[in-house]
């Protein structure tokens, strides 16, 4: 009997016990609740407020910094040869301000640029080819890319022509038709008579022209890019 009564007393002891550890959590569940609902969210909200501002700031001033870096400017087209040694360089800019020239990445001169539009007169060409370029600079100093370059090239010279076929003062018969060949610069067209040569990479050149009974002057003439002009004239004779 007091063994079962020593063992009902204990039992009650950690009943007792058990009670008090689920209030003593549910009082303190209650605190946390209540912390967490009239003072957590509100800093937790107050947090993301400022991590929101940091990196919204952060975005800002790259905006900002983006802004004064102008684009690169537009240049209006080009010939893609000329056989005169100025050229006039326009174009158009998001920036007004300066505008560099370059030549072959070598700055040659400057002008401004005014309502989006510039215009730059004094180029000088340098012999054979040139890449034009333009920068545009800020009004806080920030440089633009280099705009689309433009290749031209100052041919002034007269280009080659050496007519191998036929010579000058040869007499033909039967076959109307004589082969016109030689040699010529690249990109450089040939006509015989007003016919369109066929012209290689090499400058090689051929086309057949048809001649009528008697003398038949003949003009073989060059043109390259730039418009300058080579011309050999011969007399050829014809007969059935």
């Amino acid at each position: 009997m007091k063994r079962s009564s020593r063992l009902y007393r204990l039992n009650r002891r950690e009943e007792k016990a058990t009670v008090k550890k689920i209030v003593y959590l549910f009082v303190v569940s209650i605190f946390l609740l209540i912390f967490i609902f009239t003072l957590g969210v509100p800093m937790l909200g107050k947090f993301a407020d400022f991590l929101d501002v940091v990196f919204k700031n952060k975005t800002q001033e790259q905006v900002s910094t983006d802004k004064f870096i102008p684009q690169a400017p537009i240049l209006d087209p080009l010939p893609d040869a000329t056989n005169s040694a100025r050229l006039s360089i326009s174009g158009f800019s998001a920036t007004d301000g300066k505008i560099l020239i370059f030549d072959n990445d070598e700055k040659v001169g400057e002008t401004t640029s005014q309502a989006g539009k510039f215009r730059y007169d004094d180029f000088i060409l340098n012999d054979g080819d040139n890449n034009i370029a333009a920068k545009a600079i800020s009004g806080q100093g920030k440089e633009s890319d280099f705009s689309q370059v433009k290749k031209v090239a100052f041919l002034h010279k007269e280009p080659r022509l050496d007519v191998d076929n036929p010579a000058d003062g040869q007499s033909f018969s039967g076959n109307n038709r004589i082969r016109v060949s030689g040699k010529t610069d690249q990109n450089v067209q040939v006509w015989a008579n007003g016919f369109l040569a066929n012209t290689n990479l090499d400058g090689a050149f051929e086309v057949f022209v048809p001649l009528a009974a008697g003398d038949n002057n003949m003009e073989i003439k060059a043109v390259d890019l730039a418009g300058n002009t080579k011309i050999v004239k011969m007399k050829v004779n014809f007969s059935k």
